[in-house]
């Protein structure tokens, strides 16, 4: 069976286009996105926002401290809820 490639979507950085680590993210062939820590500046936060049309639904912020994220008020609405689990 064949995969439907629109089901892959395209990761979208909001920097400028000569900005340094345009491409510190990773468009992946499955249709993931990656990074390494590494590429997020000394003392900064790479925030990622998950959106429907216009709309954010939910946001993850990562720097060298730690990580949050938030169910954004219109995912409330839609019904997006977060599940983790701790993997070794």
């Amino acid at each position: 069976m064949k995969e439907n490639l629109m089901n892959k979507q395209r990761n979208y950085p909001t920097n400028h286009v000569s900005h340094e680590l345009l491409d510190a993210v990773v468009n992946n062939e499955d249709g993931t996105c990656s990074f390494k820590i590494d590429t997020i500046p000394e003392k900064g936060i790479r925030t990622i926002d998950l959106f429907q049309g216009k709309h954010r639904l939910f946001s993850l912020s990562i720097s060298e401290d730690g990580v949050c994220y938030q169910v954004l008020q219109h995912g409330q609405d839609t019904g997006c809820f977060t599940l983790w689990e701790d993997e070794v």
